[in-house]
């Protein structure tokens, strides 16, 4: 079994401290270019690995931030979590990612399984967040963000687009356009972002003296969508409506060749906008 080369080794080939070493590897941390250099070709000669879990029960931080999912079906999400996890490592930060439900249900287990990591903070995209799992993790001195949902919890901080504005701007641009039957396709119901978006696409419309001609509910699930979007247009042309917004749905090509079959032109017959 091959021995695990330490710290002190690398200390004693590069002619250092072992605390030299140690603050080679710690992000922020005070060294010389000299040093740093010094001890990774050391490190790499022996090859030495720090071992990040150790120097958290150290230091009290692993710089590890725990990303809570709810679903990546939504082409939104992969793209912005990319973006998350590299500007996180950026700045000396792992990423561990965990999947849950949209719901609070099955979060309490999820964030226990988060905070056995000792990790720093948890960013959670698109999930619900109950008052006790906040508190619980207040109480564990692990700061919570979440991303895309708003929570009506005053130390809870959230990053969002104003929502109720977009979707009222939509309604705004919808009516000035002259369209009359303005139809709807709800994300999933219990989601702040939904909520938000519907009342204010609905503000929009009363400013018109205007309502919605349709509504269904795709619950931000590529098939129930493409069932809600059918049913909202497999009736009389007369009935149908001349637009639909449609909040973060899946625009797929089986969509429209289903409209086809019902005699349905995109851009000259009906006119789509999708909420990202």
């Amino acid at each position: 079994m091959v021995e695990r080369v330490t710290s002190l080794a690398v200390a004693k080939r590069a002619g250092v401290s072992q605390s030299a070493v140690s603050r080679v590897y710690t992000p922020g941390a005070s060294v010389s270019a000299k040093t740093a250099e010094k001890v990774k070709t050391a490190a790499a000669e022996l090859g030495y690995r720090p071992n990040v879990l150790a120097r958290a029960m150290v230091s009290g931080k692993s710089r590890i931030i725990g990303l809570v999912v709810a679903y990546l079906e939504n082409y939104f999400y992969p793209e912005a979590l990319e973006k998350l996890s590299n500007a996180l490592q950026e700045r000396g930060y792992h990423v561990l990612i965990f999947m849950a439900s949209q719901t609070a249900g099955n979060i309490s287990s999820v964030v226990d399984e988060i905070l056995d990591y000792q990790v720093d903070g948890i960013v959670m995209a698109s999930v619900a967040l109950s008052s006790e799992v906040g508190s619980r993790c207040q109480a564990a001195g692990v700061p919570v963000v979440l991303f895309n949902r708003s929570q009506d919890m005053d130390d809870i901080s959230s990053v969002t687009s104003d929502n109720f504005e977009g979707g009222r701007k939509v309604a705004h641009l919808l009516c000035d356009l002259g369209h009359e039957r303005i139809g709807y396709i709800a994300g999933w119901e219990g989601a702040s972002t939904q909520r938000d978006r519907e009342a204010g696409f609905l503000a929009g419309l009363r400013t018109h003296n205007k309502t919605l001609s349709a509504r269904e509910v795709g619950d931000f699930h590529a098939d129930r969508t493409k069932a809600a979007t059918l049913a909202m247009f497999d009736k009389p042309e007369n009935e149908r409506p001349d637009v639909n917004h449609r909040d973060c749905l899946y625009i797929k090509k089986f969509l429209f060749l289903d409209f086809l079959t019902l005699e349905i032109k995109v851009g000259r017959l009906l006119k789509m906008l999708c909420y990202r």
